[in-house]
């Protein structure tokens, strides 16, 4: 630091340090108006003629802009106002501000602003103010303002000169280069349209022909006028989706360098994302790039939030993070609504913010829950920036409201205010009354440090950003030029903040900075939609320069990097929008840094690299799954059982050497058998079996005759319990690969199984089998038993498993996870442990608790073995729900249900519920539970009076004091590493492994470096509404260490993309190449070939079922080939020999060597 600006910062820090009216040690200063000058006061005055009846905007209050109106170095401020003038405050140093708004020619209260945008129109060097007018009535008489800068402190007000003068009730304005022909063209924001009803699902005019769609404006130069005249295109480029909007976004959502448009839209409508076509032409593709959105999407932004290059996006919502709150605002369930919107084309909508990180794939991945972001009330503009300046972006979320109308309780008011006996005018006087009684939410605002670019915690108090206030617009600069960026706040009904950022001063981790300022082309001055990035110490960070951002507003450039303790960076690279680069070497730190477009020359292409996985041709296989509806048996659950295959078997049905495919289906649907030709092309016949849900399925020699035959699990929930449909199947092959069904080979039962899987536990030279059951259909979570299928000469004996008559299993393998010779049982529950059930001479013993395994109570869906650490013995790696969601789980306070009859109905009723400090909460809301047990309606008459129970209280209001429970104390996916005997270590996946729940699961060693790596799948959408569907998983790929550490590959690297609901995962020998095969459920499958170059392959033979891998640097690793692993896959019995293998040892099921081979 120079002594200059040592010198600089003091001087700063002294002259507001008597004006601050919460500092102490927190970050943030809020200035007092006295000092700072800035007076500005949104006021709001609600009236009969004008309220929130007549006039649902009337609370989204004013924007922010940043300006330097006269060059000097000092950013300006400029406010919008709704009943009062707008107002600019000019920068006079030392944080104090004059306001110049009449002498400037801005005055102006007959208007009603929402956003603002700054921009130098002319190109005279100037900045220049684009207003937005909405507001209550007919804006026909209201158009769009233009203030031209006149260059010495005035403005002139000219748009209708420049054809911007825009009638149509709009919110923001985006100034971007969307043709890139050097000019800046103009996104406009629409709002209004509240005669077309914002909350019916009804068709989505896509013509443009509603009123509230937004428009493009095209950049066409008048050379006789010397300045631009703006055309609207809107048709022509395909900007014809209406919306409610309240948040435009610029961003580069597919890297192909041409900007492209994000609209976060209020009320029902979809959110869009209009991709640029580079013609001229943009094309929705939200329901492509986004599972999911906010539902009253709001105010958004773009910022490379983990520093990968790519543009991730964050949209704010209103969801409470006070529980009772939730629960005041939290109705009935609507599924036929949700289905009717979702088939409407509204896509899947979730009241909360959302965080949208970019794969690089075309899809985003939502993380808004598991980051920590998703529940900051009735919020408003979301700001992305380095406010401690360790090298991540953080957040900034304004909120509030004028009055609390999402209270239950005065809804239902409202509604049964409207009564026969009543006159139109009384109704309407008795809601304004309601209407003006009800409280402002008045909340702090949310600020949140950036950790690690995935998880973000609270700082708002921390960092001084806890006034509690009515937020709207908020804008981020360096108002003080110390080297940290200052925050200005536009409230309603209260003075605006300004806080002063006391991090160079405070904070000896945040000393170090660089402003990169851009001087673009003439018609694009400041350089908006480049990408500039910064290299400090082998680390990178980037941002995207465009001034619209937030809610309503336009933030300060130049572009800010916090370095933390680097003092200089290693290099500089400006991506123009025009395709050329700057490239800027070693620069020293804390400096204003300008990059001029005149410095850029072409650049090569990037090279891409190879992916680790590359997607191959494999025969056209959709799985189709019924329609069946879980939640209208069980209104109470929070994920169905109705759609979790389908599963996938691999083995050779017709003893010519080659693999063959079973892929089941859904109830409704004939599986099929793909039988594979010498070509490598496969003969798919059908086995019928529509009147079943197959679930787990399983190649092996039932009877003994030396060919392979098949047992099918039939399982789901589609049926009532005992329905004949539940009994499993075993087809009998006739040695050619035709199934013929036995009936009688199998015990009869008619519970609903999940998984099946083979082993010669006894050691009698057959296979036998363990089938295990979930849950009893139409009761979760009431259990079904589990069975042994004890091979006797091809006959078949059952025996109820009593270890797991109370566990709702999901998956299994049969692993000798003690290395005694006996194959032992691993068995992964829902809300329940991974069982370890030992062997011990053809008797079973659980050994989870002594193993340090009972306390890992999950939602397990599938366990893989796999000697990660290759010390010979085998590890485990278990999939659960993930940490990707609203349920925090932990061993004090575990995610659980208590369930009962509590109507006495005959129905199971499921209350799940969470922990909100020390107290026990339900999760579902009062309507839901009330429609499950209606004598609850005597016991709350008002949703306050539920909002503040807890869970004993709930549990006595509905007479159950002998309640059954379950419980889930953690949700990550895990490994488990084997330690022999000092039991197992459970280490949790990578946190980018935790994203979704995952299900597929397999081991290959991908990167040739001769370490086991993994592959995986997941998600699920059958899920209840509120909470929503879990599908931020495009598959995974994890670079193992041989420690027990993986890295998780980035999605464009990895090569794999199963964006649908990832289930069975199988390794298939196709031809002569290897393959993953990757099922979906009501989707197709995907196939893909590992691209590393050496391919060799070993087949196991017969009666082999373990291999024993040695490697050049003397670690072994194990392999084991029992029946079905994963989830519900069942993979080939042969071995992709890892790079650097020198010896492989095959082994029986007793761990014997049969043979070895050098390699």
């Amino acid at each position: 630091m120079t002594l200059q600006r040592c010198l600089w910062v003091l001087l700063a820090a002294v002259s507001v340090a008597c004006s601050s009216e919460k500092s102490g040690n927190t970050r943030f200063s809020q200035l007092d108006a006295s000092y700072t000058g800035v007076t500005f006061h949104n006021e709001i005055n609600e009236t009969d003629s004008l309220n929130l009846l007549n006039y649902e905007y009337i609370y989204n209050g004013g924007g922010v802009a940043i300006i330097d109106i006269n060059n000097d170095g000092l950013k300006d401020l400029f406010f919008t106002g709704n009943q009062v003038s707008n107002a600019l405050y000019l920068n006079i140093g030392n944080l104090q501000f004059q306001d110049i708004t009449k002498s400037a020619l801005l005055f102006d209260n007959n208007i009603w602003s929402t956003g603002v945008a700054i921009v130098d129109i002319n190109l005279d060097g100037f900045d220049d103010i684009y207003v937005s007018v909405g507001g209550p009535g007919d804006q026909s008489i209201y158009p769009n303002k233009l203030y031209i800068n006149q260059q010495d402190n005035t403005f002139k007000e000219q748009a209708e000169e420049y054809g911007l003068a825009d009638s149509g009730e709009s919110i923001q304005a985006a100034f971007f280069d969307f043709d890139l022909d050097g000019d800046l063209d103009m996104y406009l924001l629409t709002g209004g349209g509240f005669e077309r009803s914002p909350l019916v699902a009804r068709p989505i005019a896509m013509d443009g022909s509603a009123r509230n769609t937004d428009r493009l404006y095209l950049n066409e130069m008048n050379p006789n006028l010397g300045h631009p005249v703006f055309k609207n295109i809107s048709n022509e480029a395909g900007i014809t989706i209406e919306g409610f909007g309240l948040g435009v976004a610029i961003l580069d959502a597919n890297q192909d360098n041409w900007p492209d448009i994000y609209v976060s839209n209020d009320y029902i409508s979809r959110d869009v994302l209009y991709i640029n076509q580079q013609n001229g032409t943009f094309e929705d593709q939200s329901l492509n790039y986004l599972g999911h959105t906010s539902h009253f999407s709001m105010g958004n932004d773009v910022a490379d939030f983990n520093n990968d290059g790519l543009h991730d996006l964050i949209t704010v919502d209103m969801l409470p993070e006070d529980p009772v709150r939730r629960k005041l605002m939290s109705g009935a369930q609507m599924y036929d609504r949700y289905e009717l919107i979702n088939a409407r084309g509204y896509g899947n909508q979730q009241m909360r913010n959302m965080l949208q990180m970019n794969t690089g794939m075309e899809r985003f991945s939502e993380i808004g829950q598991m980051a920590g972001i998703f529940q900051t009330d009735w919020s408003w503009a979301p700001l992305a920036a380095d406010f401690d300046n360790d090298g991540f972006q953080d957040l900034f979320i304004t909120n509030g409201y004028g009055r609390d109308i999402t209270d239950l309780d005065f809804v239902k008011f409202r509604s049964t205010s409207n009564t026969p006996f009543k006159s139109p005018e009384e109704i309407e006087r008795l809601f304004l009354d309601s209407l003006y009684s009800r409280p402002v939410i008045l909340l702090p605002n949310y600020a949140y440090r950036n950790k690690d670019g995935m998880s973000f915690e609270d700082k708002s108090a921390d960092w001084g950003l806890d006034q509690k206030s009515l937020s709207n617009g908020t804008v981020y600069s360096d108002l003080d030029n110390d080297g940290d960026l200052d925050l200005v706040v536009n409230n309603i009904n209260s003075p605006a903040l300004v806080l002063q950022n006391k991090s160079i001063e405070s904070d000896s981790l945040s000393v170090n900075f660089l402003n990169v300022h851009l001087s673009g082309q003439k018609g694009n001055p400041k350089g908006l939609g480049a990408q500039v990035e910064v290299w400090a110490e082998g680390k990178k960070q980037s941002r995207w320069n465009m001034l619209s951002r937030g809610f309503q507003s336009s933030v300060s450039d130049p572009l800010h990097f916090g370095l933390g303790r680097s003092e200089a960076v290693d290099s500089i690279l400006v991506y123009w929008s025009t395709g050329v680069v700057s490239k800027v070497g070693f620069t020293a730190s804390n400096q204003i840094l300008n990059i001029d477009y005149n410095s850029a020359s072409p650049t090569a292409s990037k090279e891409v690299d190879k992916t680790y996985l590359t997607q191959s041709d494999f025969e056209s296989i959709k799985h189709d799954e019924s329609n069946s509806n879980d939640f209208k048996v069980q209104p109470l659950l929070l994920q169905g059982h109705s759609k979790l295959g389908p599963s996938l078997a691999v083995g050779d049905v017709n003893g010519d050497g080659m693999d063959d495919l079973f892929v089941g289906a859904g109830y409704g649907s004939n599986a099929k058998i793909l039988i594979q030709k010498s070509t490598g092309d496969f003969t798919q016949n059908l086995i019928e079996t529509e009147s079943f849900e197959d679930t787990g399925a399983l190649f092996f020699d039932a009877d003994g005759d030396g060919d392979l035959d098949l047992y099918v699990g039939s399982g789901g929930s589609e049926r009532a319990a005992g329905n004949e449909f539940y009994q499993d199947r075993l087809y009998k092959n006739d040695g050619t690969g035709k199934f013929v069904l036995d009936r009688a080979a199998i015990p009869a039962f008619l519970n609903s199984t999940s998984v099946v899987t083979s082993a010669d536990y006894d050691l009698d030279g057959d296979e036998d089998l363990f089938v295990g059951c979930r849950v009893t259909p139409g009761r979760f979570p009431e259990s079904s038993s589990s069975y042994i299928l004890t091979n006797e000469g091809g006959a078949f004996s059952m025996k109820t498993l009593d270890l797991l008559t109370n566990d709702l299993v999901t998956s299994a393998v049969w692993s000798d996870y003690d290395n005694d010779g006996l194959v032992d049982l691993l068995v992964t529950t829902e809300y329940g442990q991974v069982k370890f059930i030992q062997n011990i001479g053809g008797s079973f013993q659980d050994r989870t608790r002594e193993l340090g395994l009972d306390q890992l109570a999950g939602l397990w869906n599938g366990i893989l073995p796999v000697d990660i650490d290759q010390d010979a013995d085998m590890d485990y790696i278990v999939g659960n729900l993930g940490l990707n969601n609203s349920f925090k789980a932990s061993q004090e306070k575990p995610l659980e249900i208590f369930y009962k009859d509590f109507d006495k109905n005959g129905a199971v009723d499921p209350v799940f519920a969470f922990y909100d400090h020390d107290e026990v909460k339900p999760i579902a809301s009062l309507d839901v539970l009330i429609s499950q047990v209606p004598s609850l309606k005597k016991k709350y008459f008002y949703y306050k009076d539920f909002a503040n129970s807890t869970m004993d209280e709930l549990l006595w209001a509905m007479g159950s004091a002998d309640v059954a429970s379950r419980k889930a104390s953690t949700l990550a996916s895990t490994i488990l590493v084997n330690n022999g005997a000092d039991g197992f270590e459970s280490l949790a996946l990578p946190k980018k492994a935790q994203v979704s729940p995952l299900f597929g699961l397999t081991s290959e060693d991908v990167n040739a470096d001769g370490i086991p790596d993994l592959i995986a799948t997941g998600n699920t959408s059958n899920t209840e509404v509120v909470y929503g569907k879990y599908d931020a998983s495009l598959g995974l790929v994890m670079l193992g260490d041989g420690v027990g550490n993986f890295k998780v590959v980035d999605a464009s690297r990895a090569g794999i993309d199963v964006k649908g609901d990832g289930r069975a995962m199988v390794k298939i020998k196709q031809g002569s190449r290897w393959m993953i095969l990757a099922s979906q459920n009501d989707s197709d499958i995907k196939a893909y070939e590992i691209t590393r170059n050496s391919q060799q392959i070993m087949d196991l033979h017969e009666g082999e079922y373990m291999a024993l891998i040695e490697f050049k640097n003397n670690r072994k690793q194990k392999m084991e080939f029992f029946g079905s692993a994963g989830y519900w896959s069942q993979s080939s019995k042969r071995i992709l020999v890892p790079e650097g293998a020198v010896q492989i040892i095959f082994m029986n099921a007793t761990g014997q060597e049969t043979r070895r081979i050098e390699v």
